[in-house]
């Protein structure tokens, strides 16, 4: 009965790990991804404001110019906001894994608990209860943290989306105002 015991001990030890292990592996995939679309979309960004400037260069007129540049700025916003949607989505479907280990986890937990009650009830019962307690902590914890990294990630990419959303205004708007100086010059 005792090595019955231990193989249960040894096997609640083994998923434990496993489980930790997977939120680990999800936790960095997600990571990894979202810096990735990070990174893609400043290097969209960046590639289509070197190809605004050349485009400006040859432009014919400041009309041209400007309508060349609102083009660009709005090209890159929308990559910045398809990032926005593509990341929540990926963070909601990191969210549900998680949620699925975490289940998955705990009914391993009362599984063993079980098991071990059924063994050696007297001996093994409080053990295993705080075993089974200090696993759902956690895994509660470990599902805690991840959901504050998936709340920062998120206030992250929304902060660079309002950000992308203000420079491009911010150009757009000054795009404006330097037709509108251009025009003024030649009325002059």
């Amino acid at each position: 009965m005792q090595n019955e015991m231990m193989d249960l001990v040894k096997q609640f030890n083994e998923n434990a790990m496993k489980s930790a292990k997977r939120f680990g592996e999800l936790n960095l995939k997600t990571f990894e991804t979202l810096a990735a679309k990070q990174s893609e979309v400043v290097n969209a960004c960046f590639e289509t404001g070197s190809k605004n400037v050349e485009a400006m260069s040859k432009a014919k007129d400041p009309q041209e110019a400007a309508t060349l540049q609102q083009e660009a700025i709005k090209a890159c916003s929308e990559k910045w906001l398809a990032n926005v949607r593509e990341a929540a989505d990926l963070l909601n479907a990191t969210r549900e894994e998680l949620v699925a280990i975490a289940e998955e986890a705990t009914k391993y937990v009362t599984d063993s608990a079980e098991k071990a009650a059924e063994l050696n009830q007297k001996t093994w019962a409080a053990n295993l209860d705080k075993a089974a307690e200090a696993v759902e902590q956690a895994v509660a914890k470990a599902s805690e943290f991840t959901q504050q990294a998936v709340a920062a990630t998120r206030e992250a990419t929304e902060k660079a989306a309002e950000a992308s959303k203000e420079v491009a205004d911010k150009a757009v708007e000054a795009t404006k105002q330097t037709v509108k100086e251009v025009k003024a010059v030649k009325v002059a």
